[in-house]
């Protein structure tokens, strides 16, 4: 796979969840992860949200395609929900 995001995006989330948009590659790694279509008004392009483990903690990110690249928009610790989504298959 091929993963691209904006370095200062990266800083960014880095400063606000604690993780680099690098650390969200890991979360493709999970034989598991689940992935949703992200519904938000306004979106010009289809936004998905991955939910996966990694290093027994599950992460949620948000991305989109470009072309051939996976573009990481944000990577964050999974709430509650998206937990509960991921155990329930």
């Amino acid at each position: 796979m091929i993963f691209e995001y904006d370095a200062a995006k990266s800083a960014a989330n880095l400063a606000k969840h604690g993780v680099s948009l690098d650390f969200g590659q890991g979360i493709f790694d999970d034989l598991n992860l689940l992935v949703l279509p992200t519904i938000r008004h306004g979106d010009e392009e289809e936004r998905y949200k991955v939910i996966g483990n990694v290093d027994d903690r599950l992460w949620t990110a948000i991305y989109v395609y470009r072309g051939e690249a996976i573009r990481l928009i944000s990577v964050r610790r999974s709430n509650g929900g998206e937990q509960r989504a991921y155990h329930s298959d």
